[in-house]
């Protein structure tokens, strides 16, 4: 029986081994030992002694942990598990290096790459390992559309392609000049250039030809001779003039229009005062009936009514015998330089004649020797996509970049006093700056009282970017009511951060994560409600994009927030330097001075003193105006 068992005992162990039997592990010699009694057998197989499988440790006994698999790096690891439960504990199960992040955390930056932006334009960004994950910075470039500059904007290798003007250059085309050089290019000279002129004999028109002007039309001034006229249109006849008769004057009509004659043209002639003819005179002023009778016995002579004159002259007299003097004489006129008018903005006025004298009257209906009434002369250049100094270039040959103006204006009642200053200002200010197309304008107020009742206040999108038309008639249709302003809780911080949140890089705080306070009003009427309209997560200004952003703050309080979370100062500079393309001003009283020109200076702007003087307003506005147009401040430029 013990070699029946012995031999059942090995047909298994062979049945066990059969698929090994080429492999290494299991290419082993069956010993003498396990065989017994069995006869010896040199080339039998040798069979491994059976031993049971352990049995595994409880649950409880199993402690594994991640280990880093050197010499790799810390993106790889590997499981190891122990069985604490043995003493000392002993290696249970070890796993095979995985990887478990896609980049090494201790690199943040792993490679510069080339890119190119959603506009198009090359740029680079930084391939970075963010927490073990892979990510991609922004594209960054300095690349923006071509502007005419004669530099290379887009980055396409070409210069202000698409951009010059006709002559080849930056700019606007300039005005033809009467200078005998073809100033706008177009193959011809001195084109279609006429300019008003006048003398003291009336106005009238000269033409360009070859760089001169000629061929005026007023009636020229001559000298004065004694023939019974104004030669020199001063409205004085034969002035100055010894008019000695001569025997050969005697019986010849020479023109006149004074005394006696009441209106027209007459005639005087000389006469002699003694049958020789040794003393002559020169007779008074009559029509010419008077010495030409019409043969008509039935004709009546007045001689003091003369031939009546188609045109009427400024010479206080009446030509045309209509028992007006003067009337209807105008005239154009112009003051300004040579070669400046028609350029730009320059056109001519008008005057009109009074008493023999070319002028015009003022605002208070007085009448004034000389003035030209609407003329536009040369001015100062301004900022506003004209040609203000009639020079043919206008606002110094840079061309207007689309611009959106926000205007946020602390609508506290402390700023009863600059309130008017303000407003009055920004009318001056948007006048000069009115361009429909070019220009988006956007006004933002607050605290606001939330009426009937003035225990709740807001911040208020009065007007999102519209043109400059749509945007007085939004101001016009504001209420503008004292009730209105009877708020304290001035959310100037919280308007400006609204304001860039969505165009910004840089946002320490989601707007999803904001809310605004309430906060205990003083009173003791229940408590005060900050809100904004729109609502805080639908409070966006529409920016249009690639164009410039001026936002111009006003207000008379120090820094304040109340959303909640409460945002800092830090937060607001972070927010508006993140913000491309943005110019931040700030105006208020200068015991906040420190504090509001750092965040203008985050914002690429600077501070201004809030007054309650509109002159003094309006001049700081049209610096920032200044400064927007020519890309910096004078001494810069």
């Amino acid at each position: 029986m013990k070699k029946l068992a012995l031999a059942f005992i090995l047909v298994a162990l062979l049945q066990n081994n059969c698929g090994n039997a080429g492999q290494e592990s299991g290419a082993n010699i069956i010993s003498e030992d396990v065989v017994g009694e069995e006869e010896d057998t040199e080339e039998g197989p040798e069979v491994v002694p059976w031993t049971p499988e352990p049995e595994p440790p409880p649950p409880e006994c199993i402690e594994c942990d991640w280990y880093f698999c050197p010499p790799l790096d810390e993106v790889w690891r590997k499981e190891i598990c122990f069985n604490i439960c043995e003493e000392p504990k002993v290696l249970y199960s070890e796993s095979e290096c995985i990887q478990y992040m896609e980049c090494d955390p201790t690199q943040y930056v792993i490679d510069d790459l080339e890119c190119v932006t959603e506009d198009g334009y090359p740029g680079t960004q930084q391939k970075v390992c963010n927490k073990g994950l892979i990510q991609y910075t922004d594209c960054i470039t300095a690349c923006k559309e071509e502007s005419c500059n004669y530099e290379d904007d887009d980055c396409d290798g070409d210069i202000d392609e698409g951009q010059l003007n006709d002559c080849n250059e930056c700019g606007i085309l300039p005005a033809e000049e009467c200078n005998g050089i073809d100033d706008n290019c177009d193959g011809t000279t001195d084109e279609d250039l006429i300019q008003p002129c006048a003398t003291a004999c009336g106005a009238g028109y000269e033409m360009c030809y070859e760089g001169n002007w000629i061929s005026c039309t007023a009636p020229a001034v001559n000298d004065e001779i004694c023939d019974g006229l104004d030669n020199d249109c001063d409205g004085q006849i034969d002035e100055d003039l010894d008019c000695v008769c001569t025997i050969q004057d005697v019986g010849v009509l020479f023109p006149c229009q004074d005394d006696p004659l009441i209106c027209g043209q007459g005639y005087k002639t000389c006469e002699c005062l003694d049958p020789d003819c040794i003393n002559l005179v020169m007779t008074e002023c009559y029509a010419l009936c008077y010495w030409v009778p019409s043969g008509d016995p039935s004709a009546v002579c007045d001689p003091l009514i003369g031939m009546e004159l188609a045109q009427e002259k400024c010479n206080n007299f009446d030509d045309n015998c209509n028992q007006q003097i003067d009337e209807d004489l105008y005239g154009a006129c112009y003051t300004g330089p040579e070669g400046t008018l028609m350029v730009g903005i320059c056109v001519p006025g008008e005057m009109t004649c009074d008493a023999g004298t070319w002028g015009n009257y003022n605002e208070q209906e007085d009448f004034v020797p000389y003035y030209c009434k609407d003329e536009i002369v040369p001015q100062e250049e301004i900022c506003n996509g004209l040609d203000d100094d009639c020079d043919g270039i206008a606002d110094w040959g840079e061309e207007m970049k689309e611009t959106d103006v926000l205007f946020i204006v602390d609508w506290s009642g402390s700023m009863g006093d600059e309130m008017s200053a303000v407003m009055i200002a920004l009318n001056q200010f948007a006048q000069n700056f009115s361009d429909e197309q070019v220009i988006k304008w956007a006004f933002m107020r607050g605290p606001v009282a939330v009426l009937p009742s003035t225990y709740d206040e807001r911040l208020e999108l009065q007007q999102d970017l519209i043109g400059f038309t749509d945007f007085l008639a939004s101001l016009a249709g504001m209420d503008t009511s004292m009730q209105s302003m009877s708020t304290s809780m001035e959310m100037i911080l919280d308007a400006i951060y609204l304001s860039v949140h969505n165009i910004t890089t840089s946002l320490n705080h989601l707007i999803s994560n904001l809310e605004w306070a309430g906060v205990s009003g003083s009173s003791g009427i229940g408590s005060k409600v900050i809100e904004s309209s729109p609502p805080l997560q639908n409070f966006n200004i529409s920016w249009r994009a690639g164009a410039d952003r001026i936002i111009i703050v006003f207000t008379d309080e120090g820094p304040q927030s109340y959303l909640v979370p409460t945002l800092s100062i830090e937060d607001i500079k972070a927010a508006v330097s993140g913000a491309p393309q943005l110019k931040l001003y700030t105006f208020s009283k200068t015991s906040w001075s420190s504090e509001w020109k750092d965040i203008a200076n985050s914002g690429n702007g600077s501070w201004y003193q809030l007054t309650n003087n509109p002159t003094e307003m309006y001049a700081s506005l049209m610096e920032i105006l200044d400064e927007i147009c020519k890309g910096g401040t004078d001494e810069e430029n």
